[in-house]
C-alpha cells in the first residue's frame, strides 16, 4: 500500500490509488524520462521549427521537479530529437508528412509555422539544445528521430543499465511523443506513469485524451505533487 493517500486520474477524476500497484510507485525503481524539452520546440524566437507555446509554460516547473527527483536519488533521462544536417533522417517521418505535407489538414493560422520544420532538432544548433537544466548526473539520449523515445535510441539499454523499470514520462508533447512512448514502454513491460502536470500537448482537450488512454490501457496518470509526496514518505520510512 502507498504510505500516503496518493491520487491518480481515472476517467477525469482523481481517486485514491487502489491496491496492487506498489511496484509502480516504488521510488527506488523509478527514472524520469523527459521528452523533447529542447530549442526545436521551446525556443521563443519566430523561427522556432516546431513551436510549442504550451510547452514553454512548464520549463521552470520541469526544472524544479527534476531537481526534487535528483535529491531523492531518482535519475533524470533527457530525450532529445536530433537530426543530422540535410534532414534526410526526418523527411519521411509520419508526423512530418501529416503536419507539413497535407496543408489542407492544417488551420490556415498555423501554416506559417511549418516553414521551419526542416530545422527541427538540427544537430549542433540551438534547435537540438536542451532548454531545461542538464546536470552532470543526468543521462541524455539524443538520437530520437521519430515520435517514440525508443525508436533509433538506446533508451531501453539506459533504463536497464540504471536498473529501473518504472518509467515516469514528462515533457512534450502529451498527445504525440509522450503517448507513443508510453505505449512502446508498456509493450516492453515497463511500469508507466504519466506525470500529467509536467507534460504539455497541442491543447487541453488533446492532453486529457492522451492521459485518458494511458490511464485505461498503459499505466498510471497522476501529477508531480502526488508522486513526490509518496516518494518522500517512502524514503523517510527507509523503503
Amino acid at each position: 500500500m502507498p504510505l500516503t493517500d496518493m491520487k491518480i486520474n481515472i476517467n477525469g477524476r482523481m481517486i485514491s490509488l487502489p491496491e496492487g500497484f506498489e511496484d509502480y510507485i516504488d521510488w527506488s525503481r523509478a527514472a524520469i524520462v523527459e521528452l523533447d524539452m529542447h530549442g526545436g520546440h521551446l525556443d521563443p524566437e519566430p523561427d522556432c521549427p516546431a513551436p510549442s507555446a504550451r510547452g514553454r509554460e512548464i520549463i521552470g516547473e520541469v526544472d524544479r521537479f527534476n531537481q526534487a527527483c535528483r535529491e531523492l536519488g531518482i535519475p533524470v533521462v533527457h530525450i532529445v530529437n536530433t537530426y543530422r544536417a540535410g534532414d534526410f533522417e526526418g523527411v519521411e517521418s509520419g508526423w512530418r508528412r501529416i503536419t507539413e505535407g497535407h496543408y489542407s489538414m492544417i488551420p490556415e493560422s498555423r501554416r506559417p509555422t511549418t516553414q521551419y520544420y526542416g530545422n527541427l532538432g538540427l544537430e549542433n544548433t540551438r534547435w537540438s539544445a536542451l532548454v531545461v537544466e542538464n546536470r552532470p548526473e543526468d543521462v541524455v539520449v539524443n538520437t530520437k528521430k521519430r515520435v517514440t523515445a525508443f525508436e533509433t535510441t538506446d533508451l531501453d539499454m539506459v533504463m536497464r543499465a540504471l536498473g529501473k523499470d518504472v518509467m515516469v514520462i514528462t515533457g512534450i508533447m502529451t498527445n504525440c511523443c509522450d503517448l507513443c512512448s508510453a505505449y512502446y514502454a508498456g509493450s516492453k513491460d515497463y511500469k508507466v506513469i504519466l506525470c500529467m502536470d509536467m507534460t504539455r500537448g497541442s491543447n487541453p482537450a488533446d492532453e486529457a485524451a492522451a492521459g485518458l488512454m494511458i490511464s485505461r490501457y498503459i499505466g498510471l496518470n497522476t501529477n508531480s505533487g502526488e508522486l513526490l509526496r509518496e516518494w518522500r514518505a517512502q524514503k523517510a520510512a527507509g523503503r
